[in-house]
């Protein structure tokens, strides 16, 4: 797990620096247009590198209903948070009626999928696992700080510190060097003594980085703040893989996909979603 995941920490170290360089020298537009060739790249390397289904998986047949239920509950729900700020509270109608109308399609996907027995989009039946679970909901957790950092500390120093765009990003590399430096340690100690222990030290490491951020001026040490990030990203290391690993444990092997998918959905877009709330809701420009 530590070793498949360490191109993932290719974006938090080269992320922040490679966006400044698009702001500062290309066109803004050019951040949606980069990931056309990252696409593309992505497709011709599963066709070539994936391995094809077995004889026994071959003909399952894509769950289109759920799908269609799935995906617009989410995107329904994320544009009613979204509304909250320009529409001033939550009781305007066009943040309930969407929001309203992607909890029920949720309640269907759910009623849908319990009632469905082969080869459901997301089986929730994972969620009986207890390991599973708590691992769902850590990562939601873990997510939420990751991409909470990934808002507000680019904020602090390019409008608190008065830094370019480029140098913000620079100035955030030693968060992704930090996930880099404990990683594969968090595998060898989850293999040895398991998750608990290592989940439970890498939360207070991301406490500690973390807390300089919640005291620091515009003339605060730029070491310091290097350090403390540095910190921050070993705490973040030390808990995602962990918890990653600990997902697994106890599952089918046809229940891994499902499990796989699930807390993605979690982290990668509700996350963004609550924090396009709260950014919208305190108004931070």
């Amino acid at each position: 797990m530590a070793v498949v995941g360490l191109p993932i920490l290719i974006g938090p170290i080269l992320g922040p620096v490679l966006g400044g360089v698009i702001i500062t020298y290309l066109n803004w537009r050019w951040i949606f247009y980069v990931n056309i060739p990252i696409c593309f790249i992505a497709l011709i390397l599963a066709v070539w590198g994936l391995p094809k289904d077995d004889a026994t998986n071959q003909f399952q047949k894509l769950d289109i209903l759920g799908l269609s239920l799935l995906s617009p509950s989410i995107v329904l729900i994320i544009y009613g948070l979204t509304k909250v700020s320009s529409d001033h509270g939550f009781f305007q109608s066009s943040v309930i009626i969407p929001i309203v109308i992607g909890l029920l399609c949720l309640m269907v996907f759910c009623l849908y999928v319990l009632r469905k027995s082969h080869n459901p989009v997301i089986d929730i039946h994972i969620f009986k696992s207890m390991p599973f679970t708590a691992s769902s909901c850590l990562l939601f957790l873990s997510g939420l700080s990751s991409y909470g950092g990934m808002l507000l500390l680019p904020l602090y120093y390019q409008q608190v510190r008065g830094e370019s765009v480029l140098a913000s990003g620079l100035f955030l590399t030693p968060q992704g060097v930090g996930m880099l430096m404990t990683r594969s340690l968090a595998g060898k100690l989850t293999d040895t003594i398991g998750s608990r222990w290592i989940v439970l030290c890498g939360t207070l490491l991301t406490i500690l980085g973390t807390l300089p951020f919640a005291f620091c001026v515009t003339n605060t040490s730029e070491l310091l703040l290097a350090i403390a990030l540095i910190v921050r990203g070993g705490g973040l290391g030390g808990v995602m893989l962990p918890i990653m690993a600990t997902a697994y444990e106890g599952l089918r092997k046809e229940q891994v996909p499902h499990a796989s998918s699930a807390p993605r959905i979690l982290q990668q877009s509700v996350n963004p979603l609550v924090l396009q709330f709260l950014q919208s809701s305190y108004k931070i420009k």
